[in-house]
Protein backbone atom coordinates (compact mmCIF):
# COMPACT_ATOMS: atom_id res chain seq x y z
CA UNK A 1 0.00 0.00 0.00
CA UNK A 2 1.38 3.11 -1.21
CA UNK A 3 -0.02 5.60 1.57
CA UNK A 4 1.77 8.14 3.64
CA UNK A 5 0.13 8.42 6.77
CA UNK A 6 2.08 11.55 9.04
CA UNK A 7 0.55 12.22 12.65
CA UNK A 8 0.39 15.76 13.06
CA UNK A 9 -1.60 16.27 16.28
CA UNK A 10 -1.67 14.79 19.25
CA UNK A 11 -3.73 16.94 22.13
CA UNK A 12 -5.41 14.37 25.06
CA UNK A 13 -7.94 13.57 23.09
CA UNK A 14 -7.48 15.09 19.81
CA UNK A 15 -5.63 13.01 17.18
CA UNK A 16 -4.89 14.89 13.27
CA UNK A 17 -3.20 12.49 11.07
CA UNK A 18 -2.40 13.39 7.56
CA UNK A 19 -2.85 11.17 4.59
CA UNK A 20 -1.57 11.15 1.04
CA UNK A 21 -1.11 8.59 -1.77
CA UNK A 22 0.55 9.23 -5.17
CA UNK A 23 -1.50 9.51 -8.12
CA UNK A 24 -0.21 6.35 -9.89
CA UNK A 25 -2.00 4.97 -6.30
CA UNK A 26 -5.19 6.55 -7.22
CA UNK A 27 -5.21 5.63 -10.86
CA UNK A 28 -5.13 2.08 -9.95
CA UNK A 29 -8.01 2.30 -7.20
CA UNK A 30 -9.62 3.90 -9.94
CA UNK A 31 -9.17 1.72 -12.49
CA UNK A 32 -9.97 -1.41 -10.03
CA UNK A 33 -13.30 0.10 -9.05
CA UNK A 34 -14.49 0.64 -12.49
CA UNK A 35 -13.86 -3.08 -13.48
CA UNK A 36 -16.04 -3.90 -10.54
CA UNK A 37 -19.05 -1.65 -11.19
CA UNK A 38 -17.84 -2.47 -15.17
CA UNK A 39 -18.54 -6.10 -14.49
CA UNK A 40 -22.04 -5.63 -13.39
CA UNK A 41 -23.43 -3.44 -15.37
CA UNK A 42 -25.76 -3.75 -18.25
CA UNK A 43 -25.18 -1.13 -21.30
CA UNK A 44 -27.02 -1.92 -24.58
CA UNK A 45 -25.16 -3.42 -26.89
CA UNK A 46 -22.43 -4.93 -24.65
CA UNK A 47 -22.22 -8.29 -22.80
CA UNK A 48 -22.06 -7.49 -18.77
CA UNK A 49 -18.18 -6.92 -18.53
CA UNK A 50 -17.24 -6.68 -22.10
CA UNK A 51 -18.62 -2.69 -22.41
CA UNK A 52 -14.96 -0.48 -23.58
CA UNK A 53 -13.43 1.34 -20.44
CA UNK A 54 -14.05 4.72 -22.50
CA UNK A 55 -18.23 4.37 -22.12
CA UNK A 56 -17.64 2.65 -18.32
CA UNK A 57 -15.66 5.79 -17.23
CA UNK A 58 -18.15 7.94 -19.33
CA UNK A 59 -21.42 6.84 -17.40
CA UNK A 60 -19.32 5.68 -14.55
CA UNK A 61 -16.39 7.36 -13.87
CA UNK A 62 -17.80 9.65 -11.46
CA UNK A 63 -19.07 6.72 -9.08
CA UNK A 64 -15.66 5.02 -9.66
CA UNK A 65 -13.38 7.87 -8.86
CA UNK A 66 -14.96 8.65 -5.68
CA UNK A 67 -15.05 5.24 -4.50
CA UNK A 68 -11.19 5.49 -5.03
CA UNK A 69 -11.04 7.67 -3.15
CA UNK A 70 -12.70 6.38 -0.48
CA UNK A 71 -10.78 3.20 -0.54
CA UNK A 72 -7.89 4.60 0.17
CA UNK A 73 -9.16 6.39 2.97
CA UNK A 74 -10.43 3.31 4.54
CA UNK A 75 -7.19 1.39 4.07
CA UNK A 76 -5.57 4.58 6.12
CA UNK A 77 -8.19 4.69 8.89
CA UNK A 78 -7.93 1.03 9.45
CA UNK A 79 -3.88 1.55 9.55
CA UNK A 80 -4.02 4.41 11.70
CA UNK A 81 -6.57 2.15 14.29
CA UNK A 82 -4.25 -0.62 14.56
CA UNK A 83 -1.35 1.08 15.02
CA UNK A 84 -2.66 3.65 17.43
CA UNK A 85 -5.18 1.49 19.65
CA UNK A 86 -7.47 4.66 19.89
CA UNK A 87 -11.65 3.92 20.76
CA UNK A 88 -13.60 6.83 18.67
CA UNK A 89 -15.93 9.16 20.53
CA UNK A 90 -17.29 10.33 17.27
CA UNK A 91 -17.02 9.59 13.67
CA UNK A 92 -13.76 11.13 12.26
CA UNK A 93 -14.16 14.01 10.80
CA UNK A 94 -12.41 14.31 7.03
CA UNK A 95 -11.02 17.34 5.36
CA UNK A 96 -10.21 16.47 1.44
CA UNK A 97 -6.98 18.88 0.56
CA UNK A 98 -6.28 17.28 -3.26
CA UNK A 99 -8.50 14.92 -4.99
CA UNK A 100 -8.25 15.31 -8.65
CA UNK A 101 -6.95 13.48 -11.41
CA UNK A 102 -3.34 13.75 -11.99
CA UNK A 103 -2.66 14.79 -8.52
CA UNK A 104 -1.47 13.17 -5.48
CA UNK A 105 -4.36 12.16 -3.11
CA UNK A 106 -4.05 14.55 0.15
CA UNK A 107 -6.57 14.70 3.14
CA UNK A 108 -6.38 15.72 6.97
CA UNK A 109 -8.53 13.36 9.23
CA UNK A 110 -9.31 14.14 13.13
CA UNK A 111 -10.06 12.02 15.41
CA UNK A 112 -11.72 12.65 19.31
CA UNK A 113 -10.86 9.07 21.14
CA UNK A 114 -12.94 7.95 24.70
CA UNK A 115 -10.73 8.75 27.67
CA UNK A 116 -9.38 6.01 29.45
CA UNK A 117 -10.56 5.62 33.16
CA UNK A 118 -9.73 4.01 35.96
CA UNK A 119 -12.60 2.65 37.64
CA UNK A 120 -12.56 3.06 41.59
CA UNK A 121 -13.52 1.40 44.17
CA UNK A 122 -17.08 1.54 45.20
CA UNK A 123 -17.27 1.03 48.62
CA UNK A 124 -16.10 4.09 49.15
CA UNK A 125 -19.31 5.61 47.78
CA UNK A 126 -21.97 6.06 51.07
CA UNK A 127 -25.41 6.45 50.67
CA UNK A 128 -28.47 6.56 52.00
CA UNK A 129 -31.29 4.53 50.50
CA UNK A 130 -34.58 5.85 51.65
CA UNK A 131 -37.11 2.95 52.81
CA UNK A 132 -40.97 4.69 53.30
CA UNK A 133 -43.93 3.33 55.14
CA UNK A 134 -47.81 4.17 53.29
CA UNK A 135 -49.97 4.98 56.01
CA UNK A 136 -53.74 4.40 56.22
CA UNK A 137 -53.97 8.26 56.15
CA UNK A 138 -51.58 8.54 53.45
CA UNK A 139 -54.41 6.24 51.31
CA UNK A 140 -57.01 8.48 52.58
CA UNK A 141 -55.50 11.54 51.27
CA UNK A 142 -54.70 9.69 47.86
CA UNK A 143 -58.67 8.65 47.94
CA UNK A 144 -59.81 12.11 48.43
CA UNK A 145 -57.52 13.52 45.69
CA UNK A 146 -58.86 11.28 43.25
CA UNK A 147 -62.77 12.08 44.35
CA UNK A 148 -62.09 15.31 43.85
CA UNK A 149 -60.24 15.26 40.52
CA UNK A 150 -62.59 12.87 38.81
CA UNK A 151 -65.35 14.19 36.91
CA UNK A 152 -67.19 12.29 34.50
CA UNK A 153 -70.38 13.75 32.14
CA UNK A 154 -73.73 12.91 30.70
CA UNK A 155 -76.26 14.42 29.24
CA UNK A 156 -79.30 15.54 31.64
CA UNK A 157 -82.34 14.01 31.51
CA UNK A 158 -84.19 16.42 30.42
CA UNK A 159 -83.46 18.72 27.72
CA UNK A 160 -82.22 22.59 29.25
CA UNK A 161 -79.68 25.31 28.75
CA UNK A 162 -76.22 25.25 28.91
CA UNK A 163 -74.78 26.31 32.27
CA UNK A 164 -71.76 26.93 34.20
CA UNK A 165 -70.11 23.16 34.80
CA UNK A 166 -71.27 22.11 31.49
CA UNK A 167 -69.66 20.27 29.14
CA UNK A 168 -70.68 21.81 25.37
CA UNK A 169 -69.60 19.82 22.23
CA UNK A 170 -69.75 22.17 19.09
CA UNK A 171 -68.91 21.83 15.69
CA UNK A 172 -67.41 25.14 14.26
CA UNK A 173 -65.91 26.59 11.42
CA UNK A 174 -64.28 30.24 11.22
CA UNK A 175 -63.87 32.82 8.02
CA UNK A 176 -60.91 35.60 8.41
CA UNK A 177 -61.82 39.28 7.02
CA UNK A 178 -60.61 38.84 3.97
CA UNK A 179 -62.85 35.38 3.24
CA UNK A 180 -60.41 33.06 4.28
CA UNK A 181 -60.72 29.92 6.13
CA UNK A 182 -59.58 29.28 9.63
CA UNK A 183 -57.82 25.54 10.14
CA UNK A 184 -60.72 24.77 13.38
CA UNK A 185 -61.29 20.71 14.80
CA UNK A 186 -64.51 20.23 12.91
CA UNK A 187 -65.84 19.43 16.41
CA UNK A 188 -64.77 20.42 19.82
CA UNK A 189 -65.52 20.19 23.54
CA UNK A 190 -65.74 22.99 25.57
CA UNK A 191 -65.88 23.68 29.78
CA UNK A 192 -68.13 26.82 30.63
CA UNK A 193 -66.35 28.04 33.40
CA UNK A 194 -64.01 29.60 35.00
CA UNK A 195 -63.10 31.13 31.35
CA UNK A 196 -60.29 32.64 30.24
CA UNK A 197 -60.57 36.22 29.20
CA UNK A 198 -57.60 36.93 27.34
CA UNK A 199 -58.22 33.90 24.67
CA UNK A 200 -59.55 35.89 21.29
CA UNK A 201 -62.16 32.58 21.87
CA UNK A 202 -63.61 34.11 24.84
CA UNK A 203 -66.60 36.00 23.33
CA UNK A 204 -67.34 32.62 22.00
CA UNK A 205 -67.51 30.38 25.31
CA UNK A 206 -69.45 33.20 27.00
CA UNK A 207 -71.93 32.91 24.15
CA UNK A 208 -72.72 29.55 24.75
CA UNK A 209 -74.31 30.10 27.93
CA UNK A 210 -78.31 29.70 28.02
CA UNK A 211 -77.95 28.24 24.24
CA UNK A 212 -79.33 24.52 24.09
CA UNK A 213 -78.85 21.49 21.92
CA UNK A 214 -79.14 22.39 17.71
CA UNK A 215 -78.80 25.91 18.13
CA UNK A 216 -76.28 28.21 15.96
CA UNK A 217 -75.31 30.70 16.46
CA UNK A 218 -71.70 33.48 15.03
CA UNK A 219 -69.75 35.63 16.45
CA UNK A 220 -66.31 37.73 16.24
CA UNK A 221 -63.31 37.29 17.63
CA UNK A 222 -59.75 39.61 18.02
CA UNK A 223 -56.72 37.52 17.35
CA UNK A 224 -53.81 39.19 19.76
CA UNK A 225 -50.70 40.66 17.76
CA UNK A 226 -49.15 37.70 19.26
CA UNK A 227 -50.70 34.67 17.79
CA UNK A 228 -48.87 31.89 17.92
CA UNK A 229 -50.36 31.31 13.91
CA UNK A 230 -48.43 34.02 11.47
CA UNK A 231 -51.49 34.29 9.31
CA UNK A 232 -54.14 34.57 12.25
CA UNK A 233 -51.79 37.56 14.55
CA UNK A 234 -53.97 40.82 14.75
CA UNK A 235 -56.95 39.60 12.64
CA UNK A 236 -60.57 39.92 13.12
CA UNK A 237 -62.39 36.12 12.22
CA UNK A 238 -65.85 35.30 12.02
CA UNK A 239 -66.78 31.68 14.18
CA UNK A 240 -70.35 30.12 13.04
CA UNK A 241 -71.14 27.41 15.49
CA UNK A 242 -73.93 24.73 16.07
CA UNK A 243 -74.69 23.59 19.85
CA UNK A 244 -74.19 19.35 19.33
CA UNK A 245 -74.49 18.33 22.88
CA UNK A 246 -74.73 19.45 26.14
CA UNK A 247 -73.73 17.34 29.04
CA UNK A 248 -73.00 18.37 33.19
CA UNK A 249 -71.06 16.79 35.70
CA UNK A 250 -71.92 13.38 36.93
CA UNK A 251 -72.33 13.68 41.70
CA UNK A 252 -70.40 10.73 43.22
CA UNK A 253 -70.43 9.52 47.04
CA UNK A 254 -67.28 8.14 47.87
CA UNK A 255 -69.00 4.62 47.99
CA UNK A 256 -68.88 1.34 45.99
CA UNK A 257 -70.60 2.91 42.89
CA UNK A 258 -67.74 5.29 42.97
CA UNK A 259 -65.05 2.55 42.89
CA UNK A 260 -66.49 0.70 40.03
CA UNK A 261 -65.31 4.34 37.94
CA UNK A 262 -62.09 2.47 38.56
CA UNK A 263 -62.78 -1.17 37.72
CA UNK A 264 -62.51 -1.80 41.47
CA UNK A 265 -65.29 -3.89 43.09
CA UNK A 266 -65.90 -2.21 46.46
CA UNK A 267 -64.55 1.18 47.87
CA UNK A 268 -61.96 -0.93 49.67
CA UNK A 269 -60.09 -2.44 46.92
CA UNK A 270 -59.83 0.90 45.47
CA UNK A 271 -58.13 1.58 48.80
CA UNK A 272 -55.65 -1.84 48.08
CA UNK A 273 -55.32 -0.57 44.62
CA UNK A 274 -54.51 2.92 45.83
CA UNK A 275 -52.27 1.63 48.57
CA UNK A 276 -50.16 -0.41 45.82
CA UNK A 277 -49.70 2.80 43.74
CA UNK A 278 -48.39 4.32 46.44
CA UNK A 279 -45.91 2.28 47.41
CA UNK A 280 -45.08 1.86 43.86
CA UNK A 281 -44.55 5.34 43.55
CA UNK A 282 -42.85 5.79 46.78
CA UNK A 283 -40.10 3.02 45.91
CA UNK A 284 -39.62 4.78 42.74
CA UNK A 285 -38.84 8.22 43.98
CA UNK A 286 -36.91 6.73 46.72
CA UNK A 287 -34.89 5.54 44.00
CA UNK A 288 -34.64 8.39 41.95
CA UNK A 289 -33.50 10.66 45.49
CA UNK A 290 -30.40 7.34 45.47
CA UNK A 291 -29.75 7.84 42.01
CA UNK A 292 -29.19 11.30 42.18
CA UNK A 293 -26.65 11.33 44.96
CA UNK A 294 -24.76 8.41 43.33
CA UNK A 295 -24.30 10.03 40.27
CA UNK A 296 -23.34 13.65 42.42
CA UNK A 297 -20.89 11.01 43.75
CA UNK A 298 -19.46 9.76 40.79
CA UNK A 299 -19.27 13.19 39.58
CA UNK A 300 -16.65 14.41 42.12
CA UNK A 301 -14.91 11.56 42.37
CA UNK A 302 -14.31 10.99 38.21
CA UNK A 303 -12.46 13.51 36.31
CA UNK A 304 -10.79 13.02 33.02
CA UNK A 305 -10.67 14.62 29.74
CA UNK A 306 -14.08 14.64 27.63
CA UNK A 307 -14.43 14.31 23.58
CA UNK A 308 -14.47 18.18 22.79
CA UNK A 309 -17.58 17.56 20.23
CA UNK A 310 -19.45 15.37 22.64
CA UNK A 311 -19.91 18.35 25.27
CA UNK A 312 -20.66 20.74 22.30
CA UNK A 313 -23.13 18.50 20.91
CA UNK A 314 -24.95 18.09 24.35
CA UNK A 315 -24.88 21.82 25.28
CA UNK A 316 -26.15 22.45 22.15
CA UNK A 317 -29.03 20.01 22.71
CA UNK A 318 -29.71 21.13 26.22
CA UNK A 319 -29.85 24.75 25.17
CA UNK A 320 -32.08 24.39 22.06
CA UNK A 321 -34.10 22.91 24.48
CA UNK A 322 -34.14 25.67 26.73
CA UNK A 323 -34.57 28.03 24.24
CA UNK A 324 -37.78 26.56 23.28
CA UNK A 325 -39.31 26.30 26.79
CA UNK A 326 -38.38 30.00 27.12
CA UNK A 327 -40.00 31.21 23.77
CA UNK A 328 -42.86 29.32 24.85
CA UNK A 329 -43.27 30.59 28.03
CA UNK A 330 -42.54 34.20 26.66
CA UNK A 331 -45.41 33.80 24.27
CA UNK A 332 -48.02 32.16 27.23
CA UNK A 333 -46.77 35.43 29.21
CA UNK A 334 -45.47 33.17 31.93
CA UNK A 335 -42.00 34.17 32.31
CA UNK A 336 -40.74 36.94 34.85
CA UNK A 337 -38.34 38.54 32.45
CA UNK A 338 -36.64 40.65 35.59
CA UNK A 339 -35.50 37.08 37.15
CA UNK A 340 -33.74 36.25 33.82
CA UNK A 341 -29.86 35.20 34.27
CA UNK A 342 -27.87 37.10 31.32
CA UNK A 343 -27.31 34.75 28.64
CA UNK A 344 -23.42 34.47 29.31
CA UNK A 345 -24.24 33.08 32.65
CA UNK A 346 -26.78 31.21 31.48
CA UNK A 347 -24.69 29.27 28.64
CA UNK A 348 -21.92 29.11 31.48
CA UNK A 349 -24.31 27.53 33.64
CA UNK A 350 -25.38 24.80 30.98
CA UNK A 351 -21.41 24.02 29.90
CA UNK A 352 -21.18 22.27 33.42
CA UNK A 353 -24.33 20.62 32.86
CA UNK A 354 -23.41 19.38 29.49
CA UNK A 355 -19.87 18.26 31.00
CA UNK A 356 -21.68 16.60 33.77
CA UNK A 357 -23.64 14.44 31.35
CA UNK A 358 -20.99 13.41 29.23
CA UNK A 359 -18.87 12.45 32.33
CA UNK A 360 -21.72 10.77 33.75
CA UNK A 361 -22.47 8.81 30.05
CA UNK A 362 -19.07 7.69 29.43
CA UNK A 363 -18.28 6.31 33.14
CA UNK A 364 -21.48 3.93 33.21
CA UNK A 365 -20.96 3.18 29.70
CA UNK A 366 -17.17 2.32 30.54
CA UNK A 367 -18.63 -0.01 33.47
CA UNK A 368 -21.37 -1.93 31.10
CA UNK A 369 -18.34 -2.75 28.57
CA UNK A 370 -15.80 -3.87 31.43
CA UNK A 371 -18.53 -5.38 33.63
CA UNK A 372 -20.06 -6.69 31.15
CA UNK A 373 -23.54 -5.38 32.07
CA UNK A 374 -26.31 -6.00 29.21
CA UNK A 375 -29.99 -5.79 28.66
CA UNK A 376 -31.25 -9.30 28.03
CA UNK A 377 -32.89 -9.79 24.88
CA UNK A 378 -36.47 -10.17 26.10
CA UNK A 379 -36.32 -6.80 28.60
CA UNK A 380 -35.16 -4.90 24.96
CA UNK A 381 -38.34 -6.63 23.59
CA UNK A 382 -40.57 -5.39 26.21
CA UNK A 383 -39.37 -1.77 25.83
CA UNK A 384 -39.86 -1.90 21.89
CA UNK A 385 -43.66 -3.16 23.11
CA UNK A 386 -44.07 -0.79 25.53
CA UNK A 387 -43.10 1.76 23.36
CA UNK A 388 -45.61 0.38 20.73
CA UNK A 389 -48.72 0.04 23.03
CA UNK A 390 -48.17 3.95 23.99
CA UNK A 391 -49.53 4.61 20.38
CA UNK A 392 -51.65 1.76 19.31
CA UNK A 393 -52.51 3.12 15.94
CA UNK A 394 -49.22 3.32 15.12
CA UNK A 395 -47.85 -0.14 16.89
CA UNK A 396 -46.54 -1.92 13.95
CA UNK A 397 -44.74 1.32 12.37
CA UNK A 398 -43.17 1.45 15.88
CA UNK A 399 -41.94 -2.07 16.29
CA UNK A 400 -40.40 -1.69 12.60
CA UNK A 401 -38.66 1.13 13.16
CA UNK A 402 -36.69 -0.23 15.49
CA UNK A 403 -36.34 -3.44 14.71
CA UNK A 404 -34.57 -1.57 11.75
CA UNK A 405 -32.51 1.27 13.26
CA UNK A 406 -29.59 0.32 15.62
CA UNK A 407 -29.33 3.75 16.78
CA UNK A 408 -32.95 4.27 18.09
CA UNK A 409 -33.09 0.96 19.52
CA UNK A 410 -30.25 2.16 21.55
CA UNK A 411 -31.49 5.60 22.53
CA UNK A 412 -34.77 4.02 23.40
CA UNK A 413 -33.15 1.40 26.20
CA UNK A 414 -30.21 3.11 27.14
CA UNK A 415 -32.07 4.71 30.42
CA UNK A 416 -32.62 0.21 31.09
CA UNK A 417 -29.13 -0.25 31.01
CA UNK A 418 -28.48 2.84 32.96
CA UNK A 419 -30.72 1.77 35.75
CA UNK A 420 -28.29 -2.06 35.54
CA UNK A 421 -24.93 -0.31 36.27
CA UNK A 422 -26.82 1.84 38.87
CA UNK A 423 -27.84 -1.17 40.48
CA UNK A 424 -24.71 -2.97 39.88
CA UNK A 425 -23.02 -0.22 41.83
CA UNK A 426 -25.41 0.73 44.34
CA UNK A 427 -24.59 -3.34 45.25
CA UNK A 428 -21.14 -2.36 46.14
CA UNK A 429 -20.94 0.91 47.44
CA UNK A 430 -21.97 1.50 51.23
CA UNK A 431 -25.51 1.45 52.08
CA UNK A 432 -26.95 2.66 54.78
CA UNK A 433 -31.01 2.55 55.06
CA UNK A 434 -33.28 5.09 56.47
CA UNK A 435 -36.69 4.33 57.34
CA UNK A 436 -39.60 7.29 56.51
CA UNK A 437 -43.41 7.82 56.17
CA UNK A 438 -44.66 9.35 52.50
CA UNK A 439 -44.98 13.25 53.91
CA UNK A 440 -41.19 13.27 54.89
CA UNK A 441 -40.95 11.40 51.70
CA UNK A 442 -42.04 14.50 49.75
CA UNK A 443 -40.40 16.76 52.20
CA UNK A 444 -37.10 15.10 51.55
CA UNK A 445 -36.57 14.88 47.90
CA UNK A 446 -38.19 18.17 47.58
CA UNK A 447 -35.56 20.38 45.76
CA UNK A 448 -33.56 17.66 44.63
CA UNK A 449 -35.13 15.58 42.42
CA UNK A 450 -38.54 16.28 39.85
CA UNK A 451 -41.27 14.50 41.38
CA UNK A 452 -45.04 14.70 40.93
CA UNK A 453 -45.23 16.38 44.51
CA UNK A 454 -43.53 19.77 42.88
CA UNK A 455 -46.83 21.38 42.17
CA UNK A 456 -47.98 20.82 45.47
CA UNK A 457 -44.83 22.78 47.30
CA UNK A 458 -45.68 25.88 44.37
CA UNK A 459 -48.97 25.78 45.42
CA UNK A 460 -48.62 25.66 49.46
CA UNK A 461 -46.30 28.71 48.78
CA UNK A 462 -48.37 30.48 46.71
CA UNK A 463 -50.81 30.17 49.86
CA UNK A 464 -48.06 31.69 52.13
CA UNK A 465 -48.07 34.52 50.26
CA UNK A 466 -51.50 34.60 49.96
CA UNK A 467 -51.65 34.38 53.73
CA UNK A 468 -49.59 37.03 54.65
CA UNK A 469 -51.08 39.33 52.29
CA UNK A 470 -48.43 40.06 50.04
CA UNK A 471 -48.76 40.56 46.13
CA UNK A 472 -47.76 37.65 44.01
CA UNK A 473 -47.92 37.24 39.90
CA UNK A 474 -48.19 33.92 40.40
CA UNK A 475 -45.60 31.14 40.21
CA UNK A 476 -44.09 31.24 36.52
CA UNK A 477 -41.39 29.93 35.07
CA UNK A 478 -37.73 31.76 34.81
CA UNK A 479 -34.72 30.54 33.09
CA UNK A 480 -33.68 30.27 36.53
CA UNK A 481 -36.26 27.49 37.13
CA UNK A 482 -35.50 26.05 33.96
CA UNK A 483 -31.95 25.83 34.98
CA UNK A 484 -32.87 23.97 38.34
CA UNK A 485 -35.22 21.35 36.51
CA UNK A 486 -32.08 20.52 34.35
CA UNK A 487 -29.14 19.89 37.20
CA UNK A 488 -31.97 18.30 39.15
CA UNK A 489 -33.27 15.40 37.02
CA UNK A 490 -31.95 14.29 33.64
CA UNK A 491 -28.05 14.02 34.29
CA UNK A 492 -26.49 11.19 33.27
Amino acid sequence: MHIDIEKILSEKLKYQFKIKAPAAELHKKFDGQLKKIGAKARIPGFRPGKAPEAILEQRYGAEAWEDAGNAILREALAEIYKDHKFRNAIDPAVDIISFEKEKDFECQVTFEALPDIDIKDFKDISLEILKVTISDQDVEQRLKKVYDEHTRYQEPQEARAARKGDLVSVAWSGTLENGKGIELPKTYQILLGPEKDDSPFAPIVKSLYGKTAGEHFEGDVQFLKEEKVADLAGKKATIKVEVKKIEEPVTFNLDDTFAKEFDAETLDDLRNSIRESLEHEAKKVAHLYTKRHLLDALDSQYTFDLPPTMVENEFKAIWDQLQRELTEARTNGELNEEDEKPEAELKSDYEIIAKRRVRLGLLISHLADIKKIKLKDEEVRMAVFQEAIRHPSQSDEIIKYYVNNNQALRNLVAPLLEDKVIDFILSEATIKERMIDFPTLKQTVQGIIPTPYDEEFEDSQEEQKTSKATPSKGSKPTAEKAKTRETKGKEA
